[in-house]
């Protein structure tokens, strides 16, 4: 199906993106009124405008000229083509000039220089043009000529002033009214934005006028689709982007036919979340939309586009929500962001695809991330993916989604031979449901070949390190025999040697090799070869093999190009969801050549010159013809192509029949020249008419086409004159680029399936296969004959020459050749006669083609007289069974085709009659060919039917027979099914609508469709209902056996003429179905409904067409003319059974297609069993004992359930259809949905989600309960599976509740008893719809419960699916013997046990390393072998780092173990098992690769990485068991190489971390930066659960120098709990100092016993306690927001952080005279009364330094006293007064003076100036300054000045308060106050304060990276 995008352009639509920007030439006075302080801050401000503009070639351009004397050019329009270079100018290269003050000279030169086209001014292509001046004082010149010289070349002036400015010299200068100025206190840099405003209004322009264009009828209407929009509006975005997506919004919805049963809309917005804004049923008005779009806040935050689309998802695409993909609507996502994201959103948007959402990603403004837009689209990213810049500027304003129009059935019909071999990547790097995608993917490729032994053949070979063969290309002959083959297949694992695999499919296309027969290798691979692929594949395609290479994921184009040989051949997607999309590209590409092999055609290209197409476009569309030339097989007597081109007027290149070679049509095309002038296409389609006419080239007797190309809206009507080419049987292809409009586009083509279109003319290139295959394809004709006998009667008399006969050689080749041969589908047998018949070969004698066609070339004519009747009888003789004919039984069509040139002789005269007679009672189908003095009446006598006798005067004329004579009979031929089985109703509308014409050709359509099959009690049987107001009977299905009389029949039949139900009709025809009338459904018949209608229906039509499907009765629905196809698909359930039509006589172009989809229906049997979970724990058990059975469930669930839907296999079909679903729901006890999720396939992630809500609540197993749950099923079958631990009602009322379940319709009711309860036989009483097993109870506790749930699955499926009321299974088999034991493993063996050391083979002596530090002293404790380890880890709640120094020249021996010395706290030990971890571990290995990191080091490091893991078990899920381990490689930046998700067996993950290699790099090493993009990316998305731990093992070659980070990734990896690990390869002090900071010193750790691992089992002997406060000599204000700008669960959190605070640092006893702990106070800033009078105190103080000697009193004053004051923010004068009277006014003030501002909201504008003032102040008074930021409120300048530098480490910044995150924030601020107990340099704080930093002084410390905070004079 094809699905149509609408495009529609405001008027005067313009080509060149220049027209929406400007050129803009700054003028700056740089004389001495202006003075060098404000001239910089005049730089700044134009930096500022500079940098909000989107600055390119084609884009804004800059030019900058500065003036006093003279004019001074900086840089001219044309200088730079970056925003970048032009901010660096800015910054660096712009000096003051000083001078007297000329303007009105400096306007001249701005005039004669900038604005000329060789400075880069496009003012000649009507770009606009801008001079912003900027003066300070009145000019010494007249400035009034200039400026007007300025204004009357089309420049508009901007002036602004600046000190002493002259308002009215600023009038004169300036475009009124753009005058702006800077008076009083005003800084110059708050005009920016207005000046802005002003140079982006040409690109704001377009968007207003973008509102005001048209929308086609087409697009707002017959238009169904569910659309939701997801806008990115983080920060990142920005206020203008996000204002320019509103408008795109406002757009779109404007032009959709927004409706309950039309377009739907939907909207969710997203930053640090989603947020639901309204979903698809929301709103029904689309003036409800437009209202809440226009107000649409834009909020800011991070952006996590991942998160977002998950919950599109879960969340929107949902019935619930409205969703209507169940009634088989289209689903549609619009993903509007920039590319970037915090999370991973690569996974989420594979799994929103698989859930058949079509998802389109448009990039914002300034994205430059299209490559990441298209890992979120569908396929192919050319049709849904742009952004919004270009989808503006080439005024795109809407793509309507509108119900899939029907298009050509693509299949490889004309491919009758080839052996294809699937060669399949299986290694351990594609996921189970990739393979399983890959697997669809092949089955689907088969389903579109003729396989047969002897036709088209398939084999698969899998391969990973090794290639497997899974079938040999000759072990299956059918497709169903295939698929299932296919779907057995099990993935391999292991790596990817893709050349192996090649060289070892030679041999086996070598064993299946057929002379003449095509072979084809298809690879499909998601990744890199471990070995050389390019001579393998070349070898292959040396023996003729062709190759087609398809790449996902991770493969290497370049080598997928070195495999298929050409980029032709290549196929790359994203990911295995979008295989199934470039299938029909394949195919297209395999049956080309066959397809258009031997094609005649006329091909005229009709091609749109006007003045929009710009020249480079225009050549493009000469390409896209030269490909159409290249592609076709050119001659007079085969494809002939002419050209014609059009403007307002249209004008001939050359006719059909003026060039006929390829190299001369190539050079025409070359030579033609565009018009330019308007768009008259209308009038060029009535000019080329009269070109498909014979005078000018034309062929009557051939398929004729126009294609025509435009990029615009027709000034013209076009619909007559298409009309008028389309009745002469003319084709029309209309390709719409760029503005096209899509209305006229139909109207041209006269079916949406015939036109494309594209967003550019690049695009062109795609489409040249698709209209040649279409071509080549004609959907409306038979093009095989599938099945028949066919024998051949050639009269041969003495008259005939050799040439003459060679004509009926040719005529019966021709009809072999447009057939399927072989002894299952089409026989040929012939007879050559004179006066006798002679028997040439029968129908069994040759079974393939070839031979068949070398038995024609050898008959002879045979000397004597015209004995016709005799040959005929004769004939007829050799259809029987003892010549090959096949039985009756079989209903093969029997067909005998005459060749004859004379009338049949006078004896043989009589005998005709009868001879004829005997055929037509023997079913055979005579076709007759007259030659020259053949007779006519004769041969009608013969036939029966004129249409079957074809007449020529001369041999000569033989030829032109060939396609009219192959395709009449192959119309009569039956399909390939035309034996089956079938119940076939049509259900036709006959009201008044519909005209006696139009009545007439449906009664034809439903003739032709009877003429496809065999009409028999046991074959196909017809019913017929007619409805309008009431339905009415017209033939039952057992009525009528013979196609005669059924035909007959149908044609008596008489219109009713009133009004329409549809719905009544539906309901009526169901009985029709059924026993009595006919119907077999209990014998296993397939029965279908065709309903045709053509028009809306006056009642509900869902109900009863429900009822019909659920019955297994598969709907066609046929829409005439109906502008809204929603109520078909309502109808058909089933878009590819919803057909919409043009009008009545389009009908006769669908049979084949309503034929072959009631033949493959068999082939699609689906069996949908939805299984509703439920959990009933209540407080009937002991509290403990339910929580264990929660706990349990958790573990046990999973596995139940996955096994559960592993069912694959029911009785009625080979092929598996079984879609097992399941549904989760909680219910709180007044029946509240707690949790409610949909029906979907198992998805552990949904299960888990809905264990944890299930496991807080207490449910009971009651009346309601069971209730709750009951929900109508659409699907065929409904399971619910109830875990309960006992009845909590009476079983009587349970047992009427269940009892009107399965009235209701539901299949079966499970019950399963959980562990503790006893009364089992309770719940049989309860439940239903069980097989034999139904006697023995379901108990959680049975190890075959799996097992048993699986066959009461398969029960349900077969009582529903397949109407088998019994199935016989097999017994269980015994359970096996009981294994060895397997080998004790010593507790040395796990990585995770603490310092144990494997001991390995002894390697050789290494060189003496250099003298180690010291090491810190320790207590005597046993001999152990532990060694070298410098400091210890802590085991619980500290932060210090183990860092293993290996030196340089250490032997392998010495180093091989090194990797077993890493210490993990956070597992236990065994205490008697092996399991390791113990404890769920995230475990992240950081590998080395800066720019001096030897080969060797990096194999050490990745060696002792492999001896880690070899000992590790992994997590095989996402449950939080084993561990997941990820791999980041590091330089100067820091990048995945293994992701936690990628690798759940241990084997799979070593082979892959065995394949990484040394990248060469230049980058530098910073193992800071990559230890803070470990913390804040790689452990983002890790387990729950508070046994999880997580640790980072780092690798390090050498010394790293970024102390400043190293410090930062101190802090961050403290605060999120993340264990670092650091080996070494040579001494790294800084990381020693960085880490020194976090604890205690090490000693007191050596103390721990390796037993106190396990924390959940402590050694008494070890003194494990909560780490003690910190001991600080510091004076700390918290200065708290508690403005109204702040909500008041963010203030709450704010004070509990403060009282929490003060745990974790020692405040004194004394603290008006001690010196040890800290004093605290805190301030609440600000009261209300301080916005009228700003001399009262801005505010209130709550407690001093000197105030209070205890926390505890500290707490209580927090608790009891402290309440929010909701007035201003007034941080900064907060900030003056607490120095000025807490700090200054404290007794005995401390070395370190610390201000603790939180906050939530930005401070008052009135207060900015004040706060940069104050915080520099405080920063240069040796204020410590740190800052907790609640929300996204917070500007990021203001919590800059808020902050001591670096500022990283003086800022916790959390988006949400949650209780983690402050959890986050009081650990980071606990590690914060550790830093300050050192003593550091100053020069970080000299560079936050005045700039570039000090020279440092020699110092011990001087790489630390933290700094002083002593006071900076």
């Amino acid at each position: 199906s094809k699905m149509v995008f609408c495009f529609f352009f405001p008027h005067g639509s313009f080509h060149r993106d220049s027209f929406h920007y400007a050129d803009i030439v700054f003028l700056v006075d740089s004389s001495v009124n202006m003075g060098s302080s404000t001239f910089e801050q005049i730089k700044n401000f134009i930096y500022q405008i500079v940098d909000q503009l989107d600055i390119g070639t084609d884009k804004y351009r800059v030019g900058l000229a500065q003036y006093s004397r003279e004019g001074l050019v900086e840089f001219l329009l044309n200088t730079y083509k970056s925003k970048e270079d032009v901010l660096n100018h800015l910054q660096g290269r712009v000096t003051f000039l000083g001078g007297p003050l000329q303007t009105g000279r400096a306007l001249e030169f701005l005039h004669q220089v900038f604005f000329k086209e060789e400075a880069g001014s496009r003012i000649s292509q009507g770009t606009p043009q801008f001079a912003v001046v900027i003066t300070s004082a009145k000019s010494k010149d007249d400035v009034a000529e200039a400026a007007e010289e300025l204004k009357e070349i089309g420049v508009k002036v901007i002036s602004v002033g600046v000190q002493n400015f002259d308002r009215e010299e600023m009038e004169v200068i300036a475009t009124s009214p753009l005058v702006y100025q800077i008076s009083g206190g005003q800084s110059i840099s708050q005009l920016h934005q207005d000046i802005t405003n002003v140079l982006e209004a040409p690109v704001q322009q377009q968007y207003v006028s973008a509102l005001d264009a048209k929308v086609p009828a087409v697009c707002s209407s017959a238009s169904v689709a569910d659309i939701v929009f997801l806008v990115d509006e983080s920060s990142r975005i920005g206020i203008r982007n996000f204002q320019l997506t509103r408008t795109f919004l406002l757009k779109i919805v404007n032009a959709l036919d927004i409706g309950p049963n039309n377009i739907r809309v939907g909207l969710v917005s997203y930053s640090d979340e989603p947020r639901l804004e309204f979903t698809l049923d929301t709103f029904e008005d689309k003036s409800d939309i437009l209202d809440y779009l226009k107000i649409l806040p834009y909020r800011g935050g991070r952006t996590y586009t991942g998160a977002a689309i998950d919950f599109l998802r879960k969340k929107v695409f949902t019935q619930e929500a409205g969703s209507r993909k169940n009634q088989g609507v289209q689903q549609l996502a619009v993903v509007i962001t920039d590319g970037q994201s915090f999370d991973d959103f690569v996974e989420p948007a594979s799994k929103l695809r698989h859930h058949g959402v079509a998802v389109y990603a448009v990039g914002t403004k300034n994205t430059s991330e299209s490559s990441q837009l298209v890992k979120i689209a569908s396929y192919p990213p050319r049709k849904h993916v742009t952004n919004l810049e270009s989808f503006l500027h080439t005024a795109v304003i809407e793509r309507s989604f509108t119900f899939p129009f029907v298009s050509s059935q693509l299949g490889c019909v004309d491919t009758e031979e080839a052996d294809i071999y699937f060669l399949i990547d299986g290694s351990g790097s594609i996921y189970p449901n990739d393979f399983q995608d890959m697997k669809v993917f092949m089955n689907e490729m088969i389903s579109m070949f003729q396989v047969s032994a002897n036709g088209v053949r398939f084999g698969v070979v899998q391969y990973e390190s090794i290639p497997q063969t899974e079938f040999t290309i000759s072990q299956y002959n059918s497709v169903k025999q295939l698929k299932e083959a296919v779907r057995v297949i099990q993935q391999l694992g292991g790596g990817t040697n893709t050349g192996d695999a090649l060289r070892y499919m030679k041999s086996l296309f070598v064993k299946a090799a057929r002379d003449s027969v095509p072979k084809l290798l298809i690879v499909i691979t998601d990744g890199e070869s471990q070995d050389q692929v390019t001579k393998a594949a070349e070898e292959l395609r040396q023996e003729g093999i062709i190759i087609y290479a398809i790449g996902v994921k991770n493969a290497v184009k370049k080598e997928l190009k070195d495999i298929a040989g050409t980029e032709d051949r290549m196929f790359f997607v994203n990911d295995f969801d979008s295989l199934k999309l470039i299938k029909h590209d394949i195919v297209q590409d395999i049956c080309s050549p066959e397809a258009c092999k031997n094609m005649k055609a006329d091909i005229i290209l009709l091609v749109d010159s006007s003045e929009s197409i710009h020249p480079v476009d225009f050549q493009k569309m000469k390409d896209f013809m030269q490909l159409i030339v290249n592609r076709s097989d050119i001659g007079s007597d085969k494809v002939q192509i002419g050209l014609l081109q059009f403007s307002s007027e249209p004008q001939e290149e050359f006719q059909l029949n003026q060039y006929g070679s390829k190299a001369d049509l190539r050079k025409a095309i070359s030579g033609i020249r565009p018009i330019k002038s308007g768009t008259m296409t209308g009038k060029a389609l009535t000019f080329a008419s009269s070109y498909f006419d014979e005078p000018k080239g034309g062929r009557s007797r051939v398929k004729q086409y126009l294609i025509v190309i435009t990029d615009g809206e027709a000034q013209d009507i076009v619909r007559e004159p298409a009309e008028t080419i389309r009745e002469k049987g003319i084709t029309i292809y209309a390709i719409g680029v760029l503005h096209a409009n899509n209305s006229q586009l139909v109207e041209i083509a006269g079916s949406q399936d015939r036109v494309f279109f594209e967003d550019n003319f690049d695009s062109l290139t795609f489409l040249e296969k698709e209209i040649l295959f279409e071509i080549c394809n004609l959907e409306d004709s038979c093009k095989r004959i599938e099945v028949a006998d066919i024998i051949f009667v050639v009269h041969g008399s003495r008259s005939i020459t050799d040439l003459q006969f060679q004509g009926i050689q040719k005529i019966m080749e021709a009809v072999v050749n447009d057939s399927v041969v072989g002894k299952d589908n089409v026989q040929f047998g012939a007879v050559v006669y004179s006066t006798n018949p002679q028997d040439h070969f029968s129908l069994n004698t040759y079974s393939a083609k070839s031979q068949v066609r070398e038995a024609i070339s050898n008959l002879r004519p045979v000397p004597g007289l015209t004995f016709t009747a005799r040959a005929l009888n004769f004939a007829r003789e050799r259809f029987g069974m003892a010549y090959g004919g096949r039985t009756s039984s079989l209903s093969v069509t029997r067909i005998l085709v005459l060749f004859t040139d004379q009338p049949t002789s006078p004896s043989d005269r009589p005998n005709l009659p009868a001879a004829a007679k005997s055929l037509k009672q023997d079913g055979i189908n005579v076709f007759a060919v007259g030659v020259d003095k053949a007779n006519r009446t004769e041969l009608e006598e013969i036939v029966g039917e004129r249409e079957r006798l074809f007449f020529v005067q001369s041999y000569n004329e033989l030829e032109s027979l060939h396609e009219n004579l192959t395709h009449t009979v192959c119309d009569e031929a039956k399909p390939a099914c035309g034996n089956q089985q079938a119940d076939l109703i049509f259900l036709i509308d006959g009201s008044l609508r519909i005209s006696a014409h139009n009545f007439s050709a449906m009664k034809t359509f439903m003739k032709e469709i009877v003429d496809s099959f065999i009409i028999a009690q046991d074959k196909v049987q017809v019913g017929v209902v007619q409805y309008s107001k009431d339905p009415q009977k017209e033939i039952y299905l057992n009525e009528f056996h013979s196609e005669t009389t059924l035909k007959e029949r149908i044609d008596s039949i008489v219109q009713l003429k009133t009004s329409t139900f549809t719905g009544k009709g539906l309901r009526f025809v169901k009985s029709f179905f059924e026993t009595p009338r006919g119907g077999r459904k209990k014998q296993g018949v397939l029965q279908s409904l065709v309903v045709i209608t053509d028009g809306q229906s006056n009642d509900v039509v869902d109900e009863a067409a429900i009822a019909l499907r659920n019955d297994g009765i598969h709907i066609f629905a046929i829409g005439i003319g109906i502008p809204n196809s929603f109520e078909l698909l309502r109808i058909a359930g089933d878009a590819r059974r919803v057909y919409v039509l043009e009008n009545f006589e389009v009908l006769k172009t669908i049979e084949r297609k309503i034929v072959t989809e009631i033949c493959e229906l068999e082939d699609r049997p689906n069996c949908n069993i939805d299984v509703s979970v439920g959990i009933d724990i209540s407080r009937r058990m002991k509290s403990i004992s339910a929580l264990n059975e929660k706990q349990k469930l958790q573990k046990y669930l999973p596995k139940l359930l996955h096994r559960m839907e592993s069912l694959t296999k029911f009785s009625c079909t080979v092929e598996s259809q079984i879609n097992i679903r399941f549904k989760y729901q909680v219910f709180a006890q007044n029946g509240q949905a707690l949790f409610d999720s949909d029906f979907e396939a198992y998805d552990e992630e949904i299960l888990q989600k809905f264990l944890v809500v299930q496991t807080i609540v207490d449910t009971y197993l009651n009346a309601a309960f069971l209730q709750s749950f009951w929900e109508k099923s659409l699907s065929l079958a409904s399971v619910l599976l109830v875990f309960t631990d006992g009845l909590d009602d009476t079983v009587e009322m349970l047992r009427t509740t269940a009892d009107s379940l399965r009235i209701k319709g539901l299949d079966a009711l499970l019950m399963v008893g959980l562990e503790n309860m006893q009364e089992l036989s309770e719940l049989q009483e309860i439940e239903f719809g069980r097989g034999f097993g139904y006697k023995q109870p379901l108990s959680i506790g049975f190890p075959d419960l799996p097992s048993i749930l699986q066959k009461e699955l398969d029960t349900v499926a077969e009582r529903k699916c397949c109407n088998v009321l019994a199935k016989c299974v097999g017994e269980h088999g015994f359970r096996g013997v009981i294994g060895p034991p397997g080998r004790k493993v010593s507790v040395q063996k796990c990585l995770l046990v603490g310092y144990f050391v494997l001991s390995g083979e002894r390697g050789q002596m290494g060189f003496n390393g250099t003298q180690g530090e010291e090491g810190c002293p320790g207590v005597r404790g046993p001999k152990a072998s532990v060694r070298s380890i410098l400091c210890p880890p802590p085991f619980i709640f500290t932060f210090h780092i183990p860092i293993l120094h290996l030196e340089a020249g250490a032997a392998p021996g010495n180093y091989d173990n090194i990797g077993l010395w890493i210490p993990f706290h956070i597992v236990r030990l065994f205490q008697g098992t092996a399991k390791c971890p113990v404890y769920p571990t995230e475990l992240v290995f950081a590998l080395d690769m800066s720019e001096d990191v030897t080969l060797a080091a990096f194999e050490r490091m990745r060696d002792i990485v492999m001896s880690l893991l070899r000992v590790i078990k992994l997590s095989e899920s996402n449950c939080p068991t084993g561990a997941r381990v990820s791999i980041v490689s590091y330089n100067t930046n820091t990048r995945y190489l293994i992701r936690f998700s990628e690798f759940q067996r241990n084997n799979l993950l070593l082979e892959a971390v065995q394949r990484i290699p040394l990248e060469r790099s230049s980058g530098r090493r910073n193992i800071g930066a990559a230890m803070r993009f470990i913390a804040r990316n790689v452990f983002k998305r890790v387990r729950q659960g508070v046994l999880v731990r997580k640790v980072a093992i780092f690798f390090t070659s050498g010394p790293s120098q970024d102390a400043t980070s190293i410090n930062t990734a101190v802090l961050e990896f403290s605060a999120l709990d993340i264990t670092p690990v650091v080996i070494a390869f040579s001494e790294v002090p800084n990381i020693r100092r960085a880490f020194s900071v976090t604890s205690d010193p090490c000693p007191t750790l050596l103390q721990f016993n390796v037993s106190c691992l396990d924390k959940c089992k402590p050694d008494t002997n070890c003194e494990v306690t909560v780490p003690p406060p910190v001991l600080v000599n510091m004076d700390i204000t918290y200065v708290m927001d508690s403005s109204d700008s702040i909500d008041s669960d963010e203030f709450e959190r704010a004070k509990d952080f403060v009282s929490t605070m003060l745990d974790h640092f020692v405040i004194t006893s004394q603290p008006r005279g001690s010196d040890e702990g800290a004093r605290v106070a805190l301030v609440q800033q600000a009261p209300q009364s301080f916005i009228s009078n700003r001399n009262t105190s801005p505010v209130n103080k709550e407690f001093d330094l000197i105030t209070y000697s205890g926390k505890n009193l500290m707490k209580s004053h927090i608790q009891e006293s402290v309440h929010q004051l909701e007035g201003p923010s007034a941080i900064g004068h907060a900030l003056q007064w607490t120095i000025d009277n807490i700090f200054f006014k404290a007794p005995n003030p401390r070395q370190h003076k610390v201000i603790f501002t939180i906050l939530g909201s930005k401070t008052s504008s009135w207060d900015r100036q004040k706060l940069r003032e104050v915080s520099l102040q405080a920063k240069c008074q040796g204020f410590i300054m740190f800052t907790l930021a609640l929300g996204n409120d917070v500007t990021s300048s203001e919590l800059t000045e808020l902050s001591s530098f670096p500022a990283e480490q003086h800022l916790v910044q959390l988006g949400r308060v949650l209780k983690l995150e402050m959890k986050y924030a009081q650990k980071f601020s606990r590690v914060f106050l550790n830093l300050l107990k050192r003593k550091y340099p100053d020069n970080g704080l000299a560079q936050s304060v005045v700039g570039p930093p000090l020279p440092p002084r020699p110092d011990k410390y001087i790489d630390s990276g933290m700094h002083s905070y002593t006071q900076v004079k």
